[in-house]
């Protein structure tokens, strides 16, 4: 279930912006062996946002 969708259409119009990282680079990192996060989002890490912490990341994950 997601509780949230960014949608970053508008910024790329008018701003012509382009991320670094979109669900295809998070794809290609994964099919490369490596994380789901970027480098700055693993340097970064939990900064109390959430007040839970899961034994698989930040938001906790069923099967």
């Amino acid at each position: 279930r997601l509780d949230r969708v960014y949608d970053s259409s508008a910024a790329r119009r008018a701003l012509d912006w382009r991320p670094r990282h979109d669900f295809r680079t998070v794809l290609a990192r994964i099919a490369g062996g490596g994380s789901v996060l970027s480098p700055l989002a693993r340097e970064i890490g939990i900064k109390g946002y959430h007040r839970d912490r899961y034994a698989d990341g930040l938001y906790p994950v069923s099967e």
